[in-house]
């Protein structure tokens, strides 16, 4: 009887999960689907600086491109704070690392192919860093992060499987692996000698990657500036199975200035507004129903360069004068409207070893600024007079503003007459290679988590000669060299709060603000990650039909 009763349980029971999953099935066939569109079209005031080669590529939306053209080893997870944790794999499953930090051993994904079909393996990794550090681009990031005085080879070891051997323990080597420099390219459009410029009229010509989520389908270019990217899925994305990317197809619109871009975003002719827009019309469209405002982590900086090759700034008292005379209240509270916060170091507030070092000189102290500029003659009546440049094609946000805001400051001194002058992004990089701007202004955004990209890529006489300023210490090599070769938390802080009091010393540059991420959408557009990397990934994005 009891055996008999159990089967009869077990029966009704079998029966009762019958029909659960039978209505939950109903249910989930019966449902609306949710469609997402094909296509989202995005605004930007923005424009590839140069090309979409990561041998030479060093600005933001350059890296963006890259980003969604080709894929690295590992990748920051949407969200990241910055964490070591949020590393994950992407072209490598695993890896791992010698217990003195000098070999990484990298456990490549198998079946990975390229968009012309190509199979990827470990010869593609060890292409990709002999030829960028072979081509050591002086305007790269090649040699703007010192890859050759981070990596001493990079050896394969199977099909699948890849080694680097390093020089010195670098602490932020995984997260360097992450950045868009250090993403794979093809052997077959990427020249080991050369750089892969734009071929107008030849969107694969045009780039030489082709892991990533996208294709480009198109890219047009007038007179050095962008005017319109189409990218369109790729099928042979190693995580297309994973459903990304999320919409098949992007469009990027590029816009004459702020107010071109709020326009059209306000009249929802675009999905999305991504740099740069004004803080005035951000907080506008905050109060506008049909506009979702997405606020990010402020991982981006903005600095004054001083040409050091000529007069007046081969003087380093002079330069101090000038860092004595910044007024960062008026660029944060009247440019900003309080969307940025004031910064008195290179290193970004929230990362470790920040200090507020330049602080000392003053927030303004016009005294010190008349007593350092009195030495060389300068006075109310024989000012210091320079020509300050910014640029002016929406490279970065309000720099008309901010030009102004900096001249008001600095003549406010009394003994200094500052000259406005600008030009558009492309032209911005000539001038700036060809060491003809005595004072500019620039941005940056991280190439990878760790206060050395904030450092070395500046003040080392290597690294910062993407920069053209001419400023070359040999003291302050020797302490980023130190830093650089010690994992020892504790001992990287205060070495990197020493490089800060130098930066002070020596003024070859001068922190103004740190800003916040902005991008503005329709209210059906979802998948936005505005965190510490400053990345923008177009595979994630998507929006409801």
């Amino acid at each position: 009887m009891r055996e008999k009763a159990i089967g009869k349980m077990v029966i009704i029971g079998i029966v009762i999960v019958i029909i659960v999953i039978a209505g939950v099935a109903g249910y989930y066939l019966t449902m609306p689907k949710t469609r997402l569109k094909d296509t989202l079209i995005m605004g930007t005031t923005d424009s590839v600086e140069s090309c979409l080669d990561p041998a030479r590529a060093y600005d933001f939306f350059g890296w963006e491109i890259i980003q969604s053209l080709g894929c690295g080893l590992v990748e920051y997870r949407a969200g990241a704070t910055g964490s070591a944790a949020d590393i994950v794999p992407s072209l490598a499953t695993s890896w791992d690392v010698s217990s003195d930090g000098l070999v990484w051993t990298f456990n490549l994904r198998e079946g990975v192919k390229y968009d012309d079909g190509t199979e990827f393996n470990a010869t593609h990794v060890k292409y990709t860093f002999d030829r960028g550090m072979g081509i050591a681009d002086e305007d790269g990031p090649f040699v703007g992060i010192g890859y050759s005085d981070i990596i001493e080879n990079v050896t394969v070891v199977s099909k699948y499987v890849v080694k680097f051997y390093l020089k010195i323990p670098f602490a932020a080597f995984l997260s360097l692996m992450a950045c868009q420099a250090s993403y794979i390219v093809d052997p077959t459009y990427a020249p080991m000698n050369s750089v892969v410029e734009y071929v107008e009229g030849n969107p694969r010509a045009s780039h030489p990657m082709g892991l990533g989520p996208y294709k480009l389908k198109s890219w047009t270019r007038v007179a050095g500036k962008d005017s319109e990217i189409r990218l369109e899925a790729n099928p042979n994305y190693w995580n297309a199975t994973g459903g990304y990317p999320k919409t098949k197809n992007i469009i990027i619109k590029m816009y004459a200035d702020a107010t071109a871009l709020a326009t059209a975003m306000n009249a929802l002719e675009i999905d999305i507004a991504f740099r740069q827009l004004s803080a005035t019309d951000i907080n506008s469209m905050k109060a506008n129903t049909n506009l979702k405002v997405w606020e990010g982590t402020g991982a981006f900086i903005q600095y004054l360069v001083l040409q050091e090759k000529y007069a007046p700034f081969n003087e380093t008292k002079i330069r101090r004068a000038i860092g004595a005379a910044i007024n960062r209240t008026t660029i944060v509270q009247t440019v900003f409207l309080g969307q940025a916060q004031k910064l008195y170091s290179m290193i970004p507030i929230g990362m470790f070893s920040h200090t507020n070092a330049f602080q000392t000189l003053g927030d303004p102290n016009y005294t010190l600024t008349r007593d350092l500029l009195s030495e060389f003659g300068y006075n109310e009546t024989n000012k210091l007079s320079f020509k300050l440049w910014y640029e002016s094609s929406g490279h970065y946000p309000q720099s008309p503003q901010q030009a102004q805001a900096l001249k008001a400051s600095l003549e406010a001194s009394g003994v200094i007459s500052v000259t406005l002058d600008s030009a558009d992004w492309a032209s911005y990089r000539e001038k700036r290679r060809n060491e003809e701007m005595e004072a500019f202004i620039l941005g940056w955004y991280p190439d990878y988590i760790d206060p050395d990209d904030y450092i070395y890529p500046f003040v080392h006489s290597s690294g910062g000669s993407w920069l053209h300023h001419n400023y070359n210490s040999t003291q302050m090599d020797e302490l980023i060299a130190w830093a650089r070769g010690n994992t020892t938390t504790s001992v990287r802080s205060a070495l990197y709060e020493d490089i800060q009091d130098l930066l002070v010393e020596d003024c070859p540059l001068i922190p103004l603000y740190q800003g916040s991420a902005y991008a503005v959408t329709k209210t059906n557009v979802k998948g936005i990650y505005l965190d510490i990397t400053q990345s923008w990934r177009h595979w994630m994005v998507y929006a409801e039909e």
